[in-house]
């Protein structure tokens, strides 16, 4: 094997030497100028920057590798081209260096020259600083991308300036190789799709993408070092075209070094796919962005062999502020999974606009429709149509998800999809019938279909669900059963209920002493109890059972009478909420408020009940109590009558009931298991066995209500409740797959402009004021107008110098008038209070845009400044020594 030998001072003597003549004239300095100038330009004088309110180079992302198919030909043309032109390149070829040692000088000059242009371009992370707090691991990994693209692009560029001695020939070749590794994957309508696939591999997107999202992926860095390898390669054997023999083996040498570069680029592009196939990727961003968890690439792992998962994403190329993120999320978390899933999971992300071929496809194949969002950006306002829809097929199956709210967790639901539409088998959760109608029902009163509630959906995700009757023994195969309010059975089915869970199969059981969602179901109220007049029962109800009996053989003591409270609320903006709303969270003041050793309540943030029970210690020895959520210290009990007001409408909730504080924690979920003594049996007098229980017990319904459902779809700001992931999770751990508990909490936060949001929030804030104002002033003077017509026509019906018939004519007349006249002014009042606003509105867009314009102009105009001044001084300097040469050689020839 031959051995490489370098003489590394040679190539660093050629590489200063081409670095001193390059920085020596004000030409480089005015390239390494327009460069910086463009790529702030690029950063943050688009509209997007604003739009997105991202603290990041996602704009210069988009379009850095077509601001170097201008700045790198610009910077190689001369490499060879000016040699040749000055007659200096066969002095430099006579040097004591081989071909590969002059290559590499000429390379590390010119990879130097853009080194020091991406230093100076660091101004615009400065920038990001200033308008922010940008992830400073985003930052290094997204420049370390900006040196590759720009490594493989310099020998490309050194490679078009050897073939041609005219450097302005050379620039233009220089582009034309460099477009083939930007557009070649862009060829779909010209290439068939198993070319494209093999173009596909040799496009720079592909690979510099990964960079551009913070992921430091092993398969990009190769496939950069491979390609300057290639061409350094190619510079080399036509630099040594002079030396080479005619023929060599009987072929002409053109045919070996043909072969030979064959096989180089086979070799690299092989190695890369291999490593490609690996899947080696470090996330650098602080808060994981990208990366998949751990449990994510277990489930794909785990996937069944030979079911081939195909996943069409059809989202929006340009969205509202509002859903920037959650694409950004999608996207980021879709390429993830191709990259770590292998041929597993196939991922076709499609652009589409309404009324492209795209949107019919995902409005015909998967009943995907775009969500209409009002946008006010950029002093634009209008509606925008929105895709973010996912199907995901494997065979027959199907699973879609027709659009990704602001607040879904992305990459819960995108592996949670892959594994349903995967697996043919799927755990089954039964759904008690009881009086809660969680798969909908008629309304006699309405003559309308009540829709089955949300969280049935929800389960039917990741679920077959089953609808039990309890009217007979319950002895359907299924991994939990689920019985909300069961307090609204017959006894009977109370027993059936009691001897499914004595068996100890996995149960749920949601209890409520106060029900919001339909108050008649309290278990305190007798089933034939009407709250309101206008309420008619359409079938006679059978009589409850006795829930607290039911509890207490079930060894979980219920006091189905008793309201909790807590003083907690951490939202200012709900301050006006009954104290019966319970915020459970760590700032309640105790410790144990969410049970962190529990993984159902692990990593919860807040959870809110209304009008919730509590849970008791069971008084069995043998039963373990685990409490998973808790009030705070400050807390208490009332009793149901001391809640509700009887009146001519029926049953309306007291606002200001009495509430004395309590030394005790109210335990709103527990969860139970163990056995109880039970009660004897036939064959088991002495009841040695007990019955076993494995429960999980919520004492509220109302807090999977459809209400919560949509806070978290819509991602209200400041209510980020776990109330959905709180159910969910209790679900997947009594069905023993834990799989998903990490990723529904998992969250992901993306950094925004802060200083731009401040300055912003303060012209709107101005503004609300200014219109809360302007309509306080205007209902004034109304107030005023009326007040002065009515003592106008008071003044009238009170005068005695008239008759009472007169009085009335003249009250009449006076009132029409002055009616008019109120009206007159009425309007009046309303067009300037709505001119006030209109001109508030404008005044605070106007006020905006010059804020986003001031940031731009000197985030773009400010970084180049040095290096320019820099220019003119070695401009002048050199200006200054060629005169005093010129002075000097007079002065020797006179």
């Amino acid at each position: 094997m031959m051995k490489l030998n370098l003489n590394w001072r040679v190539i660093s003597v050629i590489s200063k030497r081409d670095l001193k003549l390059y920085f020596s004239s004000p030409t480089g300095y005015l390239f390494i100028t327009v460069f910086i100038f463009l790529s702030a330009a690029a950063a943050f004088w688009q509209e997007r920057f604003f739009a997105n309110n991202l603290a990041n180079l996602d704009q210069l992302n988009s379009m850095f590798p077509f601001l170097l198919l201008l700045f790198i030909p610009a910077v190689t043309m001369n490499v060879w081209a000016e040699e040749r032109r000055q007659g200096t390149d066969e002095l430099l070829l006579t040097l004591p260096a081989t071909d590969i040692e002059i290559v590499l000088g000429k390379y590390l000059s010119v990879l130097g020259i853009y080194s020091a242009s991406l230093i100076l371009s660091f101004s615009h992370i400065i920038v990001l600083f200033w308008l922010g707090s940008p992830d400073l691991g985003l930052m290094i990994v997204n420049y370390f991308g900006y040196w590759l693209i720009g490594a493989a692009f310099l020998g490309i560029g050194m490679l078009a300036s050897l073939l041609t001695s005219n450097a302005t020939i050379g620039f233009i070749l220089g582009m034309l190789f460099c477009s083939i590794f930007i557009f070649i994957g862009s060829l779909e309508w010209l290439t068939g799709e198993w070319l494209q696939s093999i173009l596909g591999r040799i496009a720079i997107e592909r690979y510099f993408k990964d960079f551009a999202r913070g992921i430091i992926s092993f398969s990009g860095l190769f496939y950069f070092i491979g390609v300057t390898a290639i061409m350094l390669f190619l510079n080399v054997i036509i630099l040594g075209k002079r030396h080479w023999p005619a023929t060599a083996g009987g072929y002409k040498m053109w045919i070996h070094y043909f072969i030979r570069t064959v096989a180089l680029t086979i070799a690299v592009f092989s190695f890369v796919a291999i490593i490609v196939t690996m899947a080696l990727r470090i996330d650098a961003t602080a808060e994981g962005l990208h990366s998949l968890s751990d449990t994510s690439k277990q489930l794909l792992e785990d996937l069944p062999e030979g079911r081939q998962v195909l996943i069409q994403a059809y989202i929006s190329p340009e969205v509202p502020r509002n859903f920037v993120e959650p694409r950004a999320n999608i996207i980021g978390k879709l390429e993830e999974i191709a990259a770590v899933s292998g041929d597993q999971v196939q991922i076709l992300i499609k652009d589409t606009e309404p009324f492209s071929e795209e949107a019919r496809e995902a409005r015909e194949k998967f009943n995907i429709f775009p969500q209409e969002s009002f946008v006010n950006e950029g002093g634009r306002s209008g509606k925008a149509q929105v895709f973010l829809g996912v199907a995901f097929t494997c065979g027959a199956r199907e699973e879609v998800i027709p659009f990704f709210d602001v607040g879904l967790p992305v990459e819960y639901e995108l592996i949670r999809s892959i594994r349903s539409v995967a697996q043919s088998n799927r755990k089954k959760i039964g759904i008690l019938s009881t009086g809660v109608k969680l798969f909908g029902d008629f309304n006699y009163q309405t003559g309308q279909q009540v829709p089955p509630w949300p969280v049935v959906g929800e389960l039917r995700k990741q679920y077959e669900v089953l609808m039990v009757n309890p009217e007979e023994s319950i002895e359907q195969e299924m991994d939990v059963l689920m019985a909300v309010m069961p307090s609204t059975l017959g006894q009977k089915e109370l027993d059936n209920l009691k001897d499914y869970v004595q068996t100890g199969k996995p149960t749920v059981l949601l209890i409520d002493p106060m029900p919001l969602i339909d108050i008649s179901l309290s278990p305190i109220l007798p089933s034939d109890a009407q709250v309101s007049m206008f309420q008619q029962n359409q079938q006679q109800k059978q009589p409850k059972g006795n829930m607290e009996q039911f509890m207490k053989e079930i060894g979980v003591p219920w006091k189905m009478s008793e309201v909790i409270w807590d003083v907690y609320n951490p939202h200012p903006d709900l301050s006006v909420l009954q104290q019966e709303i319970i915020f459970i969270g760590e700032g309640n003041k105790n410790k144990s408020a969410i049970n962190q050793d529990n993984p159902v309540s692990a990593d919860l943030q807040e959870v809110v009940f209304m009008f919730p029970g509590y849970l008791e210690y069971p008084p069995e020895p043998n039963l373990v109590f685990e409490p998973l959520l808790q009030t705070g210290l400050v807390s208490g009990v009332h009793h149901w009558y001391s809640l509700v007001q009887r009146g001519f409408f029926g049953l309306t909730l007291n606002q200001r009931p009495r509430r004395i504080a309590t030394p005790d924690l109210y335990t709103v979920a527990a969860r139970i298991s163990g056995t109880t003594s039970g009660i004897q049996k036939e064959n088991d007098p002495e009841n040695k066995s007990g019955n076993l229980i494995n429960l999980l017990v919520i004492a509220d319904v109302d807090f999977i209500s459809q209400q919560f459902f949509e806070i978290r779809n819509r991602g209200i700001a400041n209510l980020n409740f776990d109330n959905i992931s709180f159910f969910l999770n209790s679900i997947d751990y009594l069905a023993d797959d834990e799989s998903f508990i990490e990723l529904r909490n998992r969250r992901v936060k993306h950094r925004t402009l802060t200083a731009v949001e401040a300055k912003t929030q303060e012209f709107i804030t101005r503004r609300l004021e200014e219109e809360r104002e302007a309509e306080e002033e205007a209902r004034q003077a109304l107030s005023e107008a009326q007040q002065r017509l009515t003592e106008k026509v008071t003044e009238v019906r009170n005068r005695t110098d008239v008759d009472e018939q007169t009085k009335q004519i003249m009250a009449q007349n006076m009132q029409e008038v002055e009616n008019k006249r109120f009206e007159a002014i009425r309007a009046n009042i309303e067009a300037n209070r709505d001119a006030t606003i209109a001109r508030s509105q404008e005044n605070t867009e106007i006020a905006i845009r010059a804020i986003q314009a001031n940031i731009k102009t000197l985030a773009v105009l400010l970084p180049p400044v040095p290096i320019f001044i820099l220019g003119v001084m070695i401009f002048i300097r050199r200006r200054r020594r060629e005169h005093e040469g010129t002075i000097a050689a007079r002065r020797l020839r006179s």
